[in-house]
């Protein structure tokens, strides 16, 4: 994630959500890994890139599913980077600010941008970037949550605060098609899949290049 001073990581954020003591908040979390696991090849030794990966949830999950593909973390936060190095050893991790990506270009296969661009003010860059390091025919699995329904729902749960605080910018799937321009091939909504997005906490979007 781009420094900000919207920005907030503490120590093991994201694994208390995927353990949390709540059901819902354990369930939704958990879910959205598996949803996007299910894009992943059981088979070949492919370059993924998890752009924004926090502590490496979800790179260890594509781990276990297949080891020998090549799996490289970028994050900007160094705690959560610790994790994620110890979470999944054989990893690359790598500290990044997503808008000033330094890389050549069309290097991954996949790659794996998870509810990271509503952190980011100049989101319009990271796209561009991530874009140019795909290849062509690979594919780029974005999440994002609907802010209206993800503020109404921690409001009802008594999370506190509703609004999450480094959220700084909201997406609909007809508007992420448009700035990524790019073949869409699947549209998740979260938790029930036939919902529209206006009903939905979150939507996962898969575009190939």
């Amino acid at each position: 994630m781009q420094k900000s001073s919207y920005l907030i990581m503490e120590r093991n954020h994201m694994n208390k959500l995927y353990r949390s003591k709540n059901p819902f908040v354990r369930f939704f979390h958990n879910q959205r890994l598996n949803d996007i696991i299910n894009f992943i090849p059981k088979e070949g030794e492919l370059k993924i890139l998890d752009a924004g990966c926090g502590e490496g949830h979800l790179l260890e999950k594509i781990y276990n599913l297949n080891p020998k593909h090549l799996l490289f973390g970028f994050d900007i936060t160094k705690v959560a980077l610790e994790s994620a190095k110890k979470r999944v050893p054989k990893a690359k991790f790598s500290l990044q600010d997503l808008t000033k990506l330094n890389i050549s270009k069309e290097y991954f296969d996949i790659i794996i941008c998870q509810d990271v661009l509503e952190h980011i003010q100049d989101y319009k860059k990271v796209i561009l970037n991530l874009s140019n390091l795909l290849k062509k025919e690979g594919i780029i699995i974005i999440s994002y949550p609907n802010e209206k329904n993800l503020t109404i729902s921690r409001f009802l749960l008594g999370i506190r605060p509703p609004k999450i605080k480094d959220h700084i910018n909201s997406f609909n799937p007809k508007q992420m098609k448009k700035e990524f321009n790019l073949l869409e091939i699947k549209r998740i909504k979260l938790p029930i899949a036939f919902f529209p997005f206006i009903f939905s906490l979150e939507a996962v979007q898969v575009f190939r290049k």
